[in-house]
């Protein structure tokens, strides 16, 4: 156990193909708040340079006071050129990650020299202790590497606090300060990346499962809408994927037919071939319209039984009735497979209601006059195609 967890300390916890995610999910949960920092640093350098530059004496008065103002335009210069650069690691976790490492070797270095610079004037390292949690907070890298600046840090700082008249004086209490506060802000930095690293895991496995689950319930409404053994449409598509639209955007869409079709005899031939080969009757019908209805404007859907209903917007009467034909021939050649002798297919018949523009409640009307339109077809001796007239 204590080995696992040294492991995901050192390492990266998560398995490898979400690392990408999470460390742009890191990067950008951070990106506003780094930019704020570093504005906020520059303005306090800037204005440090300016007490230094208009107090009396100038910043000539003295080497240290001069020291200072080095420091702070030193810092200056690389919160500018973070900044330029910062924009373009916002999609780029590894420049961002390269970025924060390079500023915190800077920061690292800026620390030891006001530290050192403060110690000169016998103040404490209040720089160091302020800003090393600052760092932890701040630098968005992995753990492990920011306790390598952590410690850099606190070493590089003690060497040049320890060799001032102030450090020589006040040893123990340095040491044990800086030391302190070493350890405090390296647990704070692992603290901080791994919650953090946790809590945009959970969003990407939460977002995870919510679009499967997603894509489970489109699959299942998909199929709540489709007739299992042809593949059509059933009579809940008909409502609302056909109906529900025409409702709302019929008057756009110009003119409706509505075809009804009638396998011809298919109680006979159900009872002569049995219900599988009556099965494959109807997929092979299904797969005469579903060919026509591969355009937007065209919806096949399974009524009931034997009947079959084309749902058509957009199109003149003359080529709806010419596309009627079409698919009357196209059953007709159709042959049927399965355990029967060769040459066996069957015929439809067709009932069509043609209106020229769209009103509501219209496609009950229309399948209630193609419903008669097909008894007329029937009544003439099936195998034929027959437009509703007032």
């Amino acid at each position: 156990m204590l080995k696992d967890k040294l492991h995901s300390l050192i390492y990266f916890p998560y398995e490898e193909k979400y690392r990408d995610q999470l460390e742009l999910g890191m990067v950008s949960l951070n990106y506003k708040s780094e930019r704020v920092i570093a504005w906020v640093m520059l303005i306090t350098q800037i204005f440090m340079i300016l007490v230094f530059t208009f107090r009396p004496g100038s910043i000539f008065y003295s080497f240290r006071r001069l020291r200072y103002v080095i420091a702070y335009t030193v810092l200056c210069a690389g919160l500018l050129v973070l900044l330029s650069l910062h924009r373009r690691a916002k999609d780029n976790w590894r420049l961002h990650s390269r970025l924060c490492i390079s500023f915190g070797v800077l920061l690292s270095l800026w620390i030891g020299c006001i530290s050192y610079l403060d110690a000169l004037g016998d103040v404490s390292i209040i720089v160091y202790c302020s800003f090393l949690p600052m760092m932890a907070a701040f630098l968005i890298v992995p753990p492990f590497i920011l306790s390598i600046l952590l410690i850099f840090t606190c070493i590089l700082t003690n060497c040049l606090v320890l060799g001032t008249p102030y450090g020589q004086e006040n040893v123990f209490s340095t040491l044990v300060n800086s030391i302190f506060i070493c350890v405090l802000s390296i647990v704070y930095a692992y603290r901080m990346y791994h919650a953090r690293l946790t809590g945009i895991y959970d969003k990407i496995i939460i977002d995870q499962k919510n679009r499967q689950l997603e894509a489970a319930n489109e699959k299942l409404d998909l199929l709540s809408m489709t007739d299992t053994l042809t593949g059509l449409g059933n009579r809940r598509y008909l409502e609302e994927s056909v109906r529900s639209p025409l409702e709302k955007y019929g008057i756009h869409m110009g003119s409706l037919a509505v075809l009804l079709l009638d396998i011809d005899f298919f109680k006979q031939y159900n009872d002569r071939y049995g219900h599988q080969q009556g099965d494959l009757c109807l997929q092979a019908v299904a797969s005469v319209l579903s060919s026509c209805a591969e355009d937007d404007n065209f919806h096949a859907v399974r009524y009931g039984g034997e009947e079959f209903v084309l749902v058509i917007t957009g199109l003149s009467s003359d080529v709806i009735m010419e596309k009627t034909e079409q698919i009357r021939k196209s059953v007709a050649s159709v042959q049927i497979p399965g355990p029967i002798k060769a040459g066996i297919s069957v015929t439809v018949s067709v009932g069509v209601s043609f209106h020229e523009s769209w009103e509501p409640g219209l496609l009950e009307t229309a399948i209630s006059e193609a419903d008669r339109a097909l008894y007329q077809a029937k009544q003439n001796g099936r195998n034929q195609t027959v437009l509703f007239s007032k």
